[in-house]
This record gives structure tokens, C-alpha cells and sequence, in this order.
């Protein structure tokens, strides 16, 4: 498993030896749409030269940042971070796991209800999402209401609600492709953790992935997830990939 087979909500624009650059006209905001995938580590001088493409990239086309992110499994050159902590780029670490459907270890709560959203239960989708999408901030919280009105339309995306008590207390965002079932955005409302809606949630994504075939994968933030926790659950650790993102908006004013 690798990092490639993500779905990055956006078409690839360009692609060479160097990188790949995905773009979403639409997401604009979302910076896991809009990147370059390095397919090497570059030294600092090639870099800066990849980075300038990017730079007048965004300029010409109104996105708010630059996100580069690393081949799986390596590290940025010394030179390299060294420039990137000159020019305030924020890094990020996202760990990548997968399982085997029939191997998960955690049982569902029989209280906990999870349904496929429709067009009926959508906007209460968006709802309890814009709750958790406003720890971001209140401009992508708004952003991405506009976003899942697009990714329900998209025939390899499911959206799913988990109630407990009639309430609505989590969701999540899975994608499946030919060979796995991405999950994504998972999530439980404040005055519902501890109750097992993360893990029910997970229960009803592996019991559809088990009937195809697929492999379930997610991407976890390295700094923000233990480890253990996925281990523990039944998960696999599949690498790490390293990402670099800078803010433009005082550039753009």
C-alpha cells in the first residue's frame, strides 16, 4: 500500500520526473487538492526552482498557499528544511495504515445506528460536519459546505451518519476504488465521545469492504494519533510522508 492510491479530491494537471501536481478548480481552499507530489527528494537548489513553478502557480490562479509533500518513507535534506524553516513553511507527518476487513478488532455498539447519507439526510451531514470543520476555522467550515455538496454527487464517495440516542453524533467519508475503500473524516461530536461511534462507524465501513474484496486504508496525522491505537485495532503501518505548506495571503494583499 502507498500514499498514491489516496484520493486526492482532484485531477492531476501536470506530471514529469520531478512531481506531480493535482488541482481542483473547485476546492481551492482545500490544500490536500492542490499540491505538487515530489517523486524524489530534491536538493535546496531544485527545490527552489520546483517551488518558483508552484509559487506563480498559485499567483495565477488564486490559491492561498503551496503545498509540497515527499516521496513516501524519506526525509527532506537538511539544506532543503533549513530553507524551508527560513521561508515558514509548516511540515506535517501523515502515517498511512490499512487492513484487512475481517481483521478488525473492535466491536460495534449495538446503540449506535450508522446510516448512508441521502439526499434527505445530507443536510444534517453537512451540519454536524460544519461543527467539526469550524475547529479548522469559520472560512474553511464554510468552504467545504459547497465541497460535500460535491463529493455526494461523486459515484465512488459514500457519506455516513452515526446517531445514538435518535442524535446525530459522528460521521464519516469513505471512497472506494478497485482495490480499496478509503476512509476518511471520521469523526465524533463532543457530547458523544467514548460511546463507540468511531468504532461502529469503522464496523459498518469494514462490513461493506469485506463483501467486496477491498483492503481498507486511512492517512493519520503522525503528531495527532497514536500509533498503538491503530495496531491495536488491527491495522497495519504502511510508511509515513513527509508535507511542507505556506500560508500566501500576506503575499496575495
Amino acid at each position: 500500500m502507498n500514499f498514491q492510491q489516496l484520493y486526492p479530491f482532484s485531477e492531476q494537471l501536470d506530471q514529469n520526473d520531478f512531481f506531480i501536481q493535482y488541482y481542483n478548480p473547485e476546492a481551492l481552499f482545500r490544500y490536500d487538492s492542490n499540491f505538487f507530489e515530489l517523486l524524489y527528494t530534491p536538493p535546496v537548489d531544485e527545490f527552489k526552482l520546483i517551488e518558483q513553478m508552484q509559487l506563480k502557480f498559485s499567483e495565477d490562479y488564486f490559491l492561498d498557499h503551496v503545498k509540497f509533500v515527499w516521496p513516501q518513507d524519506q526525509g527532506i535534506l537538511p539544506d532543503t528544511l533549513d530553507y524551508l524553516s527560513d521561508e515558514k513553511y509548516g511540515l506535517e507527518k501523515l502515517e498511512l495504515y490499512s487492513i484487512h476487513p475481517a481483521d478488525f478488532r473492535e466491536k460495534a455498539n449495538p446503540a449506535v445506528i450508522v446510516e448512508v447519507v441521502d439526499s434527505t439526510s445530507l443536510p444534517l451531514f453537512k451540519q454536524i460536519n460544519y461543527v467539526e470543520d469550524l475547529v479548522t476555522s469559520r472560512s474553511f467550515a464554510e468552504h467545504k459546505q459547497l465541497f460535500y455538496d460535491t463529493i455526494f454527487a461523486d459515484p465512488i464517495v459514500t457519506l455516513r451518519i452515526a446517531f445514538l440516542n435518535n442524535e446525530a453524533a459522528g460521521s464519516c467519508i469513505t471512497i472506494e476504488q478497485s482495490d480499496t475503500v478509503e476512509l476518511d473524516d471520521i469523526f465524533t461530536l463532543p457530547d458523544f465521545r467514548y460511546s463507540g461511534v468511531a468504532r461502529t462507524l469503522q464496523s459498518a465501513v469494514m462490513s461493506t469492504a469485506l463483501l467486496s474484496g477491498k483492503t481498507v486504508i486511512l492517512a493519520a496525522d503522525a503528531e495527532d494519533t497514536p500509533r498503538e491505537m491503530y495496531l491495536k485495532q488491527g491495522y497495519q503501518y504502511e510508511g509515513f510522508r513527509i508535507g511542507a505548506i505556506k500560508k500566501l495571503e500576506e503575499e496575495h494583499e
